[in-house]
């Protein structure tokens, strides 16, 4: 820990002078930077701030107006203290220099006996060089621990864990819904950690930059590349907040770098046909005619139209498996990454009769396919719409047959775009001023707005299904549409709330 007054006071060879604080009380925490012996009156030219200044007195001596001026120069500094040895010279601190002190909060301590002021500044340097020393030697610790972390590829999970363990408190890593996304506890339960985390997490705002803020005082970090956060580290604890900032962002840096190894990692695990499709998202294969060229010399019949399907399992485990059960579709089929596996078969093909085969062998699996399109190019567009089904797909209950973006609709929509910030933003756009107001009062207004929405802004049927009457409805309403900053009478307000509050509650509910 940094050296502070009260530390250097507490030193065996200043505790042997019998000190005495006589002002100042609250600034002997102040972070030392330096000491410094002195005994001429123009003082405020020799010194930079934060020095604990210690004197005989002699250049207090000459009256009691050049002892507060002595004393005026070292709040003027920024100085962090000053320890006056008494004796014969000068017996006492003349009451102008103590109001001084006493008037700026400034630490004005007093020594009753004589000390080795060379014994002082070697120890207390010694300490402040010590914690230099440690923080350099933290600071490459967490460098080489996220450093070697990266080049393992540790999960995210991992990265926070690590994270925890270096700031000595619980770290936790949540999105722009303020959803949970890794806990780490540490001194305390993941339960207790976790306890009404939204509301807790919704009073302390999002800073662009590190920073301390909220109720609880918690310290939080954006994740994401400048610009484009995706979530936030909070360390809700710890009493060193130099060393909890540098963790802090040191873990931001490595979860961003790692989230985008994982991205890259995908092209690796892809076997032939898993790059066609691949090239064919990423706009690659060139010309229509080399498209279709290409996906002959691949084995598929040619076809008028083709569809994009993506299969992939509702719990984490290994794709691969997925391949050899989709063996017999006529098509396409490879691995796109982590958790998709791609096809591409004419149009005609059974998709029903495939998912229905696929879920004989694989039970967790789903398949979801896009819209038809005429042209081997196009199907870019229907693999991508028939991986967001699937996303979507392994959060609802199971459908006899292939799963397609009519069976999921709007809810199926944001389902599927829920990890993205743009959607999560608009939410909070949206709602963050009515959620705040219901973490810090419980009003129970946004059981109201969705009431509200629920009978189409119709008042008096909104009356009936809230079992209010109207003299205690219009209020709640009006302070609803304050807090939401829109009309409510407006359909087109009405269209964005709703989608925020259905975005918002799917987000509860993962």
């Amino acid at each position: 820990m940094p050296v502070t007054v009260r530390e250097a006071l507490a030193l065996p060879v200043l505790a042997a002078g019998d000190p005495v604080v006589l002002s100042g009380e609250t600034g002997l925490d102040t972070v030392l930077r330096w000491v410094h012996v002195s005994e001429v009156r123009d003082i405020g030219s020799v010194l930079s701030g934060d020095e604990l200044v210690l004197t005989t007195g002699l250049g207090m001596a000459a009256s009691p107006a050049a002892a507060e001026d002595f004393v005026r120069q070292l709040v003027a500094v920024g100085a962090a203290g000053l320890v006056i040895e008494l004796g014969a010279a000068y017996p006492s601190v003349p009451e102008p220099a103590l109001r001084r002190a006493r008037a700026a909060g400034f630490p004005l301590v007093v020594l009753n006996r004589k000390v080795r002021f060379v014994d002082v500044t070697e120890n207390v340097h010694r300490a402040i060089v010590a914690e230099q020393f440690e923080e350099v030697r933290f600071a490459g610790d967490v460098h080489q621990t996220f450093t070697e972390l990266g080049l393992a590829r540790a999960p995210m999970s991992r990265l926070v864990e690590a994270a925890a363990d270096l700031a000595g408190c619980s770290v936790v890593l949540e999105d722009l819904a303020r959803r949970v996304l890794v806990p780490a506890a540490r001194g305390e339960s993941v339960d207790r950690l976790l306890t009404d985390w939204e509301r807790r997490s919704r009073l302390t705002p999002y800073l662009r930059t590190t920073g301390v803020g909220g109720p609880e005082g918690w310290l939080t970090t954006p994740v994401g590349i400048q610009g484009g956060a995706w979530g936030r580290l909070v360390v809700t604890g710890g009493r060193d907040e130099a060393r909890a900032r540098l963790v802090a962002e040191r873990a931001a840096q490595a979860l961003e770098l790692g989230r985008m190894m994982e991205r890259d990692d995908t092209a690796l695990q892809l076997r032939v046909h898993g790059g066609f499709l691949l090239d064919l998202l990423d706009g690659r294969v060139g010309s229509e005619a080399v498209a279709a060229a290409r996906l002959r010399a691949l084995g598929v019949p040619a076809s008028a139209s083709y569809v994009g399907a993506v299969a992939r399992l509702r719990a984490e485990a290994p794709v691969d498996r997925l391949v050899p059960a989709l063996g017999e579709v006529p098509g396409l089929v490879g691995v796109l990454d982590a958790v998709h596996v791609g096809l591409l078969v004419p149009a005609a093909t059974d998709l029903d009769a495939a998912a229905r085969a696929l879920a004989a062998v694989e039970p967790d699996a789903v398949l979801a396919a896009g819209h038809p399109v005429t042209g081997v190019l196009p199907t870019a567009a229907s693999l991508r719409s028939a991986r967001a089904v699937a996303d979507v797909a392994v959060t609802l209950p199971a459908v006899d047959g292939c799963v397609r973006q009519s069976d999921i609709r709007l809810p199926g929509l944001l389902m599927s775009l829920r990890e993205d910030a743009r959607l999560q933003e608009f939410a909070e756009a949206e709602l963050g001023a009515l959620l705040e107001h219901e973490a810090r009062h419980g009003s129970g207004l946004v059981d109201l707005l969705r009431q509200f929405l629920a009978v189409g802004g119709n008042k008096t049927e909104l009356a009936r299904v809230a079992h209010r009457n109207r003299t205690s409805l219009y209020p709640a309403l009006r302070r609803l549409e304050e807090l939401v900053g829109h009309p409510l009478d407006d359909a087109t307000s009405r269209l964005s709330l709703g989608v925020a509050l259905l975005a918002y509650d799917q987000s509860r509910r993962l």
